[in-house]
C-alpha cells in the first residue's frame, strides 16, 4: 500500500501557505521530542486510512537507551509487540469497516550507545495502514494509547482529511478523535 502522507504534503503545505496564522500556531505547538507527549497523524484518502505515531521512547518503553539487561530487553520487546497490535488499543469507528492492512513499528536509539549532544534520546515510530469499506462512516477513531502506556499524558493528533485539516489534543482520560465535523 502506498503512503498517503507524502502524497498529501504539497496540499497540506499549500493550505499552510495560504493560512499564515495556522502555520504559526502549528509551528508553536509542534515539539518533536517531549516526554509525555505522543504525536499522531491521521490521513484519509478515498478508502485508505493511514495512522502514524511518533513517541519519545520513555512514553512507551519506559527508558531511552539501549537495554542494559534482560528485564529492559523484555520491556522493549513487550512495548514494540503491543504497538504492533493496534487492534488492542486503537479502534476506527465500526461503521467504517476498516481493516488493518499493514503495521510497522520502528524503534530508534535502542540499538546503539550513541547519544545526541550528551543526552540520550530514543523514539518509537509506527505506521498503520487500513482499508475502509465505508470511509464516509469514519466518524471517529478511539485511541487508548495512554491506558496501555501510562507515561503518555497527551496525544497531539493532526488530521488530514478530504474535507479539512485539524489538530486535536487529547489529555489523559480522553481517547476519541473526532473525524466528522
Amino acid at each position: 500500500m502506498r503512503r498517503i502522507l507524502p502524497a498529501i504534503i504539497p496540499f497540506a503545505l499549500s493550505t499552510l501557505v495560504l493560512s499564515p496564522g495556522l502555520m504559526a500556531q502549528t509551528l508553536r505547538q509542534s515539539a518533536p521530542h517531549v516526554h509525555g507527549i505522543t504525536h499522531v497523524t491521521i490521513a484519509l484518502e478515498n478508502q485508505d486510512l493511514q495512522v502514524e505515531l511518533e513517541a519519545p521512547g520513555i512514553n512507551v518503553v519506559g527508558f531511552e537507551h539501549p537495554p542494559g539487561d534482560a528485564q529492559q530487553q523484555a520491556q522493549l520487546k513487550a512495548a514494540l509487540a503491543l504497538l504492533g497490535k493496534p487492534q488492542d488499543w486503537m479502534q476506527p469507528a465500526d461503521a467504517a469497516q476498516c481493516r488493518l492492512a499493514d503495521a510497522q513499528v520502528t524503534p530508534h536509539g535502542y540499538d546503539t550507545t550513541q547519544t545526541e549532544g550528551g543526552h540520550e534520546h530514543a523514539d518509537v515510530d509506527a505506521r498503520y495502514d487500513y482499508r475502509c469499506a465505508a470511509p464516509d462512516a469514519l466518524a471517529h477513531i478511539d485511541i487508548h494509547l495512554a491506558e496501555r502506556f501510562p507515561a503518555t499524558h497527551q496525544l497531539v493528533v493532526d488530521l488530514v482529511l478530504p474535507q479539512r485539516e485539524d489538530r486535536q489534543v487529547l489529555e489523559a482520560g480522553s481517547y476519541r478523535v473526532r473525524l466528522a465535523p
